[in-house]
């Protein structure tokens, strides 16, 4: 009798358990199905113009199938892209057709059920306009697509790779220059001149930061000479000899810290000069016009750090609204 009550009892939960199960396969309506088993966005970066092949696209089945499947896949479709930016807030560009391959048609071998579908790049050109990205998804095949998971997106940023300079001291002094970076009587109407800098600490004189050389017979207007620190200034009170004369920013404009990042601009617009500090002017004089003649470049020897460093054969407008810097030199 106590038998027969254990095994109703044990008949009776198994059919509970049974109750709460769902088979996910329900839902579909379908005892198998295909779906894009990564259908987040997928992002690559790509240098511009390399041939590039794209991994991570996988295409799955629900279950394994003991026959041959095949599924159809399309790529690049406007519509399916217009409706993602829609909903997302973004404004991606369809990549174009001449620049990628894809596999439209796959088969899923017996006891298969997951493919990866490589992406072919091909010479790649980025567009001003915007990002490109390549709408995929499953339109068919042998089984159901199982909705809501039967499309992605691939979104390509533009990987970039610059030149780094390497320049190094002829064995006089402890700087670094190079005396052929520009042309022989090299001129420019106006200039920017760029760097960052972060120093352990601002106890000297006369810590010179970067500045450039001058072209044959040039004199000391042309001089550009940027350093932290004189006999009229603190140490950390910033300074730019040129012209044959200076800029000294005042202590309450700019007063460095040590241990902090300072993106500092050095700029003339063919009638004044202008010094920015992390986007905000602190300082400006009218010292000489007309165009100035250079020839190569030095970074100083003071053993700190600095990245960064751009030359411009422009005057550009660094005030801005809002121009911030952290601690570790990212805006």
């Amino acid at each position: 009798m106590k038998k027969n009550i254990y095994l109703a009892v044990l008949l009776f939960l198994t059919g509970c358990q049974n109750e709460l199960y769902k088979n996910p396969l329900d839902d579909f309506q379908s005892e198998q199905g295909v779906y894009i088993a990564n259908n987040s966005v997928l992002q690559s970066f790509v240098e511009e113009g390399k041939d590039v092949e794209i991994k991570g696209l996988q295409v799955a089945l629900a279950v394994q199938d003991t026959k041959e499947i095949k599924v159809t896949l399309e790529a690049g479709n406007q519509a399916q892209l217009d409706a993602y930016n829609a909903k997302n807030g973004t404004n991606y560009i369809v990549l174009p057709k001449e620049m990628y391959e894809i596999s439209q048609k796959i088969t899923f071998m017996p006891l298969y059920a997951m493919m990866d579908v490589p992406i072919s790049l091909k010479n790649v050109k980025f567009s001003l306009e915007g990002n490109y990205a390549l709408p995929i998804r499953i339109t068919g095949g042998d089984v159901n697509i199982i909705r809501g998971q039967e499309e992605t997106l691939l979104v390509l940023e533009q990987r970039v790779n610059t030149k780094a300079l390497r320049i190094s001291t002829s064995g006089s002094g402890s700087g670094s220059e190079d005396d052929k970076m520009f042309p022989n009587d090299f001129k420019v109407d106006q200039w920017t001149m760029e760097v960052m800098v972060n120093r352990a600490s601002y106890k000297s004189n006369n810590r010179s930061i970067c500045g450039t050389k001058l072209v044959a017979n040039a004199g000391p207007m042309d001089e550009i000479y940027t350093r932290f620190g004189d006999v009229t200034i603190n140490p950390n009170q910033l300074q730019i000899k040129t012209g044959s004369s200076q800029i000294d920013v005042p202590a309450d404009k700019f007063s460095a810290q040590p241990d902090t990042w300072y993106m500092l601009a050095f700029v003339y617009d063919g009638q004044k000069n202008y010094v920015y500090v992390n986007g905000v002017l602190v300082a400006d004089r009218e010292i000489r016009t007309g165009p100035y003649g250079l020839i190569g470049f030095w970074i100083g020897g003071s053993n700190e750090l600095i990245r960064e460093v751009r030359f411009w054969k422009t005057g550009q407008n660094f005030a801005r609204d809002s121009f911030e810097y952290m601690e570790d030199g990212k805006s």
